[in-house]
């Protein structure tokens, strides 16, 4: 085992009052916990001097994501991990160990879990609201991100590419392009004028997904957000739009303002409806990729579910259903062409 990984193993013990570290091993890991984004994750299995044992996750993170997860186990990392690294300087990925939540991600039936979220979510978006200027390490979702950046890189230029290198595709999703990107502009312009602005920016997460993600895990009775791979200095919008549905966000609105920020509901409201398209746009791309592995019908769930977030815009009034048979809806709507129509 590597040494820096013991003194980064003992750095965490302390933060969570272990004691001293004795031994270190490697332990498993599947392929869904170490996640999709290309960055080196372990389980290590750690023994104390008091012989006790737990396994502790070691990931290799940019300062960004490192610093991030200092911030908030300094504020008491309530609603997440506990993490330790000993670099806070260096802007290459380098190791850091977070506090293993285990595998469950799922709530227990029965349990009222969008307020718990909701209070969660709104605590940490609060107590970083407008602290920009202390955490330089932390980029900024400015008029350059959402305008070259996401909507270009990210998002609406893979979408153009594999038209170029697939005549199947551009033959059954070309006709999208020209709204993908009107709308993709106008969601950035939004977001843009949401920056300028400042008030609603805080720390974001930015990859909370849906309901379904594997982003809030369930641990010790409470929500606990893991991966800040994506996060930025940004209205904290984003981090609803893939994850609320109307209701929802009237609970987080309302623990915001619980934490002591002034903003009217109509405001909240007016710019939650203009930051809904983040989600179609940002899992674009993933989306994509999993249809260039099979015909729509068998791998164009994602794709269709995101081409009908970005086209229309709609808020959904309740949690965005990914069944079946909403499948089966928009692969038809695809077909006779109404999939960009509001329903």
């Amino acid at each position: 085992m590597e040494h820096n990984m013991s003194i980064i193993a003992q750095g965490l013990a302390e933060v969570l009052q272990r004691g001293k570290v004795c031994h270190l091993e490697n332990g498993s890991m599947t392929d869904a916990e170490r996640g999709w984004s290309g960055a080196e994750v372990r389980r290590i299995e750690v023994t104390y001097d008091n012989g006790k044992k737990e396994s502790v996750i070691f990931k290799e993170a940019a300062l960004k994501e490192r610093m991030t997860m200092k911030t908030l186990t300094d504020q008491g990392h309530r609603n997440t991990p506990a993490a330790f690294s000993l670099d806070i300087e260096t802007d290459e990925p380098k190791w850091m160990a977070i506090e293993d939540l285990g595998s469950i991600k799922s709530p227990p039936l029965g349990v009222d879990w969008s307020p718990k979220v909701a209070e969660a979510l709104a605590r940490i978006h609060a107590r970083n609201m407008h602290r920009g200027s202390e955490m330089l390490w932390l980029p900024h979702a400015d008029r350059h991100y959402w305008e070259d950046y996401l909507v270009k890189q990210v998002s609406v230029d893979h979408f153009e590419t594999l038209m170029e290198q697939n005549p199947e595709f551009r033959r059954e999703f070309g006709a999208y392009l020209p709204s993908l990107r009107d709308k993709a502009n106008a969601f950035a312009h939004d977001m843009a004028a949401l920056y300028d602005e400042k008030e609603s920016l805080t720390l974001t997460h930015g990859d909370l997904q849906s309901v379904d993600g594997s982003h809030i895990h369930y641990y010790n009775g409470k929500p606990y957000f893991i991966d800040f791979g994506w996060c930025y200095y940004a209205p904290f919008y984003i981090d609803l739009a893939s994850y609320c549905n109307l209701e929802d966000a009237k609970l987080y609105y309302n623990e915001l303002i619980a934490n002591g920020i002034s903003l009217s509901y109509d405001d909240f409201y007016e710019r939650l409806r203009a930051a809904f398209r983040y989600s179609g746009l940002i899992y674009l791309c993933p989306s994509i990729i999993q249809w260039s592995h099979g015909s729509t019908e068998l791998t164009g769930k994602r794709l269709l579910h995101m081409l009908k977030i970005v086209l229309t815009g709609e808020f959904p009034e309740r949690r965005i259903d990914y069944s079946s048979e909403l499948f089966a809806k928009l692969l038809e709507e695809h077909k006779n062409g109404t999939l960009h129509k509001l329903n």
